[in-house]
């Protein structure tokens, strides 16, 4: 953490899930956090920008205290590389569920338990 509040860079599958990630920034803000959040949630604009979006998350990643998981119903290969990375980078990776954070991905174990679902 380098100032008052620690920053949550929220992952997850941005596809059809805009409304899932607003929730969670606005509930997370009014905990007092400060968000890193996807800013495009148009595939084709994403797919307009994919290397620049890839190395601005991953930015986000080495900045961010924690990262949360927003979509863990829908994990695919970039939130599970992103993952990994985090874990690699020993910064705390939580499961977004009703409406706070829940459990923490601490390894590929409990990692591979949401892959599979």
């Amino acid at each position: 953490m380098i100032g008052k509040y620690k920053v949550a860079h929220l992952l997850g599958i941005t596809r059809e899930h805009e409304q899932q990630f607003r929730k969670a920034e606005i509930e997370l803000t009014k905990a007092g956090y400060i968000c890193f959040a996807p800013v495009i949630y148009d595939f084709e604009v994403y797919k307009q920008y994919p290397d620049l979006l890839d190395n601005m998350c991953y930015e986000k990643l080495l900045f961010c205290d924690f990262c949360v998981v927003v979509t863990p119903e829908h994990i695919g290969k970039s939130t599970t590389n992103r993952i990994r990375q985090a874990i690699q980078l020993n910064k705390p990776v939580y499961i977004w569920a009703n409406n706070g954070l829940n459990e923490e991905i601490k390894n590929e174990e409990d990692l591979l338990k949401y892959i599979k679902k």
